[in-house]
């Protein structure tokens, strides 16, 4: 009789993950294979930019590969989709990540309760698990304090409780003790061990040898590729089978998936209230500024239908859901021009998500424009064929740039009416050449004239494919900004902080900030007269 092989509980065979920039493709992982058995402990360990994190990524279906299987249980994950992998995220995997991402207005109770609300289990019964959980974490007596209350080990403490909420078969565990101190750190490690030991499965992604050194079995990962994967003889590679008798276990019925909807939107309800009456201060200012702006509208009225007109189009002329990134802290930063770290893939990432309705780049630059014996000073625009539909722009004469064209870094350009009475006063532009800097570039679309304020209405303005300002005219391969336009009936809020997780997460480092241009809207009535007039 032929001996059974044991079947790995997570195993990716020959993947690699590739990122897009520009025509060129990055290549992090190559051709990675690993298998990790249930109940083991295992360190995942290498410098930044070795493609540890990418690995914690697809290993929690957080990411997918771009070649290469990825089988969990014996299931092929490509095959799943987008609600068993949410499932899966949910119910199977638990997440331990270096900055805890806890709601500040929650107490640690509701903290860890959280996976278990979009997972529809009853609030009695999650409640129940959250505080055993807590006691079992020596959080018994703080589990009503708030995250602004509890030391980062404390939080740290929380945030495995929230990983452990809904079973954490799996438990991966990025930097969990990067920003914590020894002493802390040392407690957290002593969790993830006693963890393992009941049966966890655990997945620490470090860069720190004396952390890896905890775990049984060690595997080193270098410019993505695997080079070592060996057993921690001063450990062992000890597997235990996991139990977890409090997980609560139940079957998806129709009901259940009605409470589960109904259970989020009160739980959301809830925690919407309790930020409000938590931040009384902030509340009262933002509905003063509610008031004041309901105030200045009425006022504007009185003033004549034309003027509050002219207030409402100028203000849809820039759009009220859009959503702008730039690199450094915030406007002014004098280091902002040094950070390269906004791309084309940062870019792609954020195209995917459910909110996005549309996203441009826009890489600005100053060059000489020359068309036969003219030449003037033009502000040049490297954006995608989305740009003109993010910002609001029409076109009065010929096209829009398109994707073809952002693709195949085309020399082509769309001018604004300033650049057409410069250079073309007495003939039709379309078709006509411009060298912008050195590049020559056909003239395709001529835009309307804008009406809104907040528009540079003296300088030329010129727009070309982006890949074409990054690889013909600046030779960069980084972007200056980037506009997310948000679909309707979606939060700008939400949405600006859905892209702030994911940069961060991408980054790594806060490198980057967002405005967003529904802010304009509210401070309106603060605008000065001649501006609203």
């Amino acid at each position: 009789m032929s001996e059974q092989v044991e079947q790995p509980l997570l195993e990716v065979k020959g993947i690699t993950r590739s990122f897009s920039l520009g025509t060129e493709e990055t290549e992090i992982l190559h051709g990675i294979d690993l298998k990790i058995y249930a109940g083991e402990m295992v360190a995942i360990i290498g410098q930044s930019g070795s493609g540890k994190s990418t690995l914690m990524n697809i290993l929690g279906c957080l990411d997918k590969p771009t070649k290469g299987e990825y089988v969990i249980a014996g299931e092929n994950v490509a095959k799943l989709a987008n609600d068993d992998l949410a499932r899966l995220r949910r119910e199977y995997f638990g997440f331990i990540f270096q900055r805890y991402h806890l709601l500040g207005h929650l107490n640690a109770v509701a903290n860890a309760e959280i996976p278990a609300i979009y997972a529809g289990i009853k609030s009695n019964k999650r409640e129940e698990r959250a505080k055993l959980l807590l006691e079992r974490l020596g959080l018994g007596d703080r589990s009503t304090h708030k995250p602004g209350e509890l030391s980062g080990g404390q939080q740290q403490r929380v945030s495995i409780a929230r990983a452990l909420m809904n079973g954490g078969q799996v438990i991966l565990a990025d930097e969990p003790t990067g920003a914590l101190d020894t002493k802390s750190g040392q407690e957290v490690m002593q969790i993830l061990e006693e963890l393992h030991m009941q049966g966890h499965t655990v997945i620490i992604v470090t860069h720190d040898p004396n952390i890896a050194a905890h775990a049984g079995r060690i595997v080193e990962i270098r410019d993505g590729n695997i080079i070592r994967d060996e057993i921690n003889e001063k450990v062992g590679n000890v597997r235990v089978p996991f139990k977890d008798e409090q997980v609560v276990i139940f079957r998806k019925t129709l009901w259940h998936e009605i409470r589960a909807y109904y259970d989020r939107f009160q739980e959301a309800f809830k925690m919407a209230y309790l930020a409000m009456i938590s931040h009384k201060m902030r509340t009262m200012l933002t509905m003063l500024g509610i008031i004041i702006g309901i105030m200045a509208v009425v006022s504007v009225v009185a003033l004549g239908q034309g003027a509050s007109q002219k207030v409402v189009n100028d203000i849809s002329a820039i759009g009220t859901n859009t959503i702008s990134i730039y690199p450094g802290k915030s406007f002014g930063d004098l280091r902002s021009g040094s950070i390269q770290t906004l791309t084309i893939s940062d870019m792609e990432a954020i195209s995917h998500q459910i909110y996005t309705d549309g996203i441009t780049p826009d890489r600005q630059n100053q060059a000489v424009g020359l068309y036969r014996d003219f030449s003037a000073n033009v502000k040049v625009h490297g954006v995608s064929e989305q740009y003109f539909r993010v910002k609001g722009l029409e076109i009065d004469k010929g096209r829009f740039l398109d994707e073809n064209e952002i693709k195949s870094i085309a020399q082509v350009i769309v001018i604004d009416p300033n650049t057409k009475a410069k250079f073309f006063e007495n003939e039709d532009p379309i078709g006509k050449f411009i060298i912008v800097g050195k590049v020559p570039c056909k003239v395709v679309g001529v835009l309307k004239p804008s009406n809104s304020p907040f528009e540079d209405q003296e300088s030329l303005h010129v727009y070309m494919p982006y890949t074409s300002m990054m690889f013909r005219v600046v030779h960069e391969n980084y972007l200056g900004s980037l506009t997310v336009r948000v679909k309707d009936k979606i939060s700008n809020a939400v949405a600006q902080e859905s892209i702030e997780k994911l940069l961060l997460l991408r980054h790594g480092t806060k490198d980057f900030f967002t405005n967003s241009s529904d802010t304009i809207l509210k401070q309106s009535p603060k605008l000065p007269l001649h501006l609203l007039i």
